[in-house]
């Protein structure tokens, strides 16, 4: 269950919300975010049993020079977007208030009048430049 802060004039509330977030990226996200409360720490989302998988398809728009190649440059197509679940192909599920989908961006690029999709944003590096967590989440 998330919350949904109401700063208004009334003063600082909170609202409960059913949101479920599906990862659906195939490792678990880490939000490296502001606690609301002190004493409460990092979330982490566990990758779910949902995949989504984008197919594309290049063609070559034209050709350039590099030092003695010549080399293709393409443009990618979307073909098709498919929904797993435990490994199942299934029809992508309709919007449904409450239920967010956390995707890689190709995936969010693929689908974009979908306005259930996530996108990690804010990523955080440890000191050999892995990725650690992120601070937040971006749409398209």
């Amino acid at each position: 269950m998330s919350k949904i802060i109401d700063d208004s004039e009334n003063g600082l509330r909170e609202e409960a919300t059913l949101t479920r977030y599906v990862n659906t990226t195939p490792h678990a996200i880490n939000i490296l975010a502001k606690p609301i409360r002190s004493g409460e720490g990092d979330v982490t989302i566990p990758s779910s049993n949902v995949s989504i998988r984008v197919k594309s398809e290049s063609e070559v728009e034209c050709l350039t020079v590099v030092d003695s190649l010549l080399v293709e440059i393409r443009k990618r197509k979307f073909t098709s977007v498919t929904y797993l679940e435990n490994g199942v192909e299934m029809p992508m599920p309709k919007q449904h208030e409450g239920v967010l989908y956390i995707v890689s961006r190709i995936t969010a690029e693929a689908l974009p009048n979908r306005s259930d999709l996530l996108m990690v944003d804010g990523t955080v590096r440890d000191d050999d430049g892995r990725i650690i967590g992120c601070t937040g989440f971006a749409q398209l």
